[in-house]
């Protein structure tokens, strides 16, 4: 059984005395706080805590923000790295997320280096990012045929 005393500190049940005698009450040491990363969505003001290793664009949904501008709502894989569509701008932090991927690679072949798919993005750190960057999506290689032009025109 869990207790909290007047100061909010947590005391717990044990017992003390012979079987039948009653229970006492003690202090319970306070566990560590563990540090969580902190996601910024620069755009819309915000800062939420997941945690190690979450999703980006789950995070991002499950905080209410939408990766997606007009027709994507509607138009996009559901974060299955099929579409392009969910690009978000690292704007701090990019050596806390995972690499880039071979999907990111190619569907994001012609966007800076901080671009990422938030589908395909994991959190390991506190960051800073830009949800809809004005040149995330539309430029052709968010899509299968713009993919496939991406690979051939690899050297």
């Amino acid at each position: 059984m869990l207790r909290t005393s007047p100061a909010n500190t947590p005391l717990q049940v044990e017992e003390r005395l012979p079987e039948g005698a009653g229970r006492a009450l003690s202090w319970a040491t306070p566990s560590p706080r563990i540090p969580v990363p902190t996601i910024r969505f620069e755009r819309e003001g915000q800062q939420v805590g997941c945690i190690e290793g979450a999703n980006l664009r789950r995070a991002a949904l499950d905080a209410g923000i939408n990766p997606y501008t007009g027709l994507n709502n509607l138009n996009n894989c559901g974060g299955l790295g099929q579409c392009g569509t969910c690009v978000m701008e690292v704007l701090e932090g990019e050596r806390n997320l995972s690499p880039r991927s071979d999907v990111e690679e190619v569907y994001l072949a012609d966007r800076p280096a901080n671009y990422r798919l938030s589908c395909r993005t994991t959190v390991n750190g506190d960051v800073t990012v830009r949800t809809n960057p004005a040149s995330g999506v539309g430029k052709g290689s968010n899509s299968l045929v713009g993919a496939l032009k991406a690979l051939v025109g690899r050297k």
